[in-house]
C-alpha cells in the first residue's frame, strides 16, 4: 500500500471532485506529475501551511482510467460539468479524443486556459475512489503523530514509512465514516477560470480564454464539443 500526499491549494469541488458517489482526481498535482498509482494506494490532500495543514481529503484508489474511457463511461456521466450552480460547473469529466485521436475539451468551467489544457492532457489519467473521506470546509487538524505524511510545498510526497501509513489509515477509518462530510472550502470561486464552449448550453464569459477557444472552434471545428455518433462509432 502506497500513500502520496499533496497540497490542495484551491478546494473548489473540481480537484478533488467528491460528487456523484466517487471522489476523483483528474486535473491536479498527482495527475500532472504522472504518478503511477494502483488500486489500493492512497492519495491524501491537505491545506497549505498558512491554512494549518488540515486534512481536506483522503481517497483509496479503486481504479485508474484514461480520460477518454472516463468520459465515455456512463458511471461518471454526473461528473460532466453543466450550466447551473457552482456544483454543476465543477465537474472534472471534460476530455475525450475525437475521430482523429486528438484531445478535445468539452464544456468546462475550470482549466480552460491553453496552458492548463496542455498540462492536464500530458498524463491523461483519472484516479477514482469509491472509498474516500472528504472534509472540505470542515477539514479537521491533521494528527500530529502522523505529521511526517504531510506535504508542505508544491509537488507530491510518496516516500513514507509503511508503518506510519498503515497507522494513519487505521486511525482514519476508525475515526470517520467514508464519504463526503462537507462542501468544498472555496466553492465561491467555482467557475472562475472562464468557460470553454461545449454543447452551446451556456453563455461564455467574454474573456481572452473564451476568445481563444472560439478561434480553436472555428479553426478545427471540433475543439469544444461532445463526440458525435460518427466519432463514437470510430472509437468502437
Amino acid at each position: 500500500m502506497r500513500l502520496c500526499s499533496y497540497v490542495v491549494r484551491d478546494d473548489r469541488g473540481f480537484a478533488p471532485n467528491p460528487f456523484g458517489g466517487y471522489c476523483t482526481l483528474a486535473a491536479c498535482t498527482p495527475n500532472h506529475q504522472g504518478l503511477r498509482l494502483e488500486p489500493g494506494d492512497w492519495v491524501v490532500g491537505t491545506s497549505a501551511v498558512a491554512a494549518g495543514n488540515r486534512l481536506i481529503d483522503a481517497m483509496r484508489i479503486s481504479e485508474v482510467l484514461g480520460f477518454d474511457n472516463y468520459y465515455r463511461d456512463s458511471r461518471f456521466a454526473a461528473k460532466k460539468p453543466r450550466a447551473g450552480g457552482w456544483q454543476d460547473q465543477c465537474g472534472d469529466n471534460v476530455y475525450f479524443r475525437d475521430a482523429a485521436g486528438q484531445w478535445v475539451q468539452g464544456l468546462a468551467f475550470h482549466h480552460t486556459r491553453p496552458d492548463d489544457i496542455k498540462k492536464d492532457t500530458r498524463h491523461p489519467r483519472v484516479f477514482i475512489s469509491d472509498h474516500f473521506f472528504y472534509f472540505g470546509e470542515k477539514a479537521p487538524p491533521f494528527p500530529g503523530r502522523y505529521a511526517a505524511l504531510i506535504q508542505t510545498r508544491q509537488g507530491c510526497h510518496c516516500s513514507h514509512e509503511p508503518k506510519t501509513v498503515r497507522a494513519f489509515v487505521k486511525w482514519l477509518e476508525k475515526t470517520y465514516s467514508p464519504g463526503k462530510h462537507a462542501e468544498p472550502r472555496d466553492r465561491d470561486k467555482a467557475g472562475g477560470d472562464g468557460v470553454t464552449l461545449g454543447l452551446g448550453t451556456t453563455t461564455p464569459r467574454r474573456s481572452r480564454t473564451t476568445q481563444w477557444n472560439r478561434w480553436r472552434l472555428r479553426r478545427r471545428g471540433s475543439w469544444c464539443r461532445s463526440p458525435d455518433k460518427k466519432e463514437r462509432r470510430a472509437r468502437t
